[in-house]
């Protein structure tokens, strides 16, 4: 892996980190805010972080093209595909 694919990817998680950080913000606010601890906004929140987490996990995922996704080209950790399983069972939860 040639240098600017690092810088690429460091780049990526660092954004990745800070839309998780946004994710954990805005639900204490929520929380804050309306003095209610409601399981189905956290149950979505934890869902959004395990899949911006699985996302992580993958790094060939970050220096791609959205088009190379779907192809052998790209392949994805084992970790990620638990955590993409478990993104949406949370997020299904938090629909219901």
């Amino acid at each position: 892996m040639d240098n600017n694919n690092k810088n690429k990817i460091q780049r990526s998680s660092k954004l990745i980190k800070g839309f998780m950080a946004l994710v954990l913000i805005m639900q204490v606010v929520h929380v804050y805010q309306t003095g209610v601890f409601d399981f189905g906004a956290l149950s979505g929140a934890c869902g959004v972080l395990s899949l911006l987490r699985g996302i992580l996990l993958s790094p060939q995922l970050l220096i791609s093209p959205l088009r190379d996704f779907f192809t052998a080209k790209v392949g994805l950790s084992k970790d990620s595909y638990k955590y993409f399983v478990l993104a949406f069972i949370l997020i299904l939860v938090s629909a219901l």
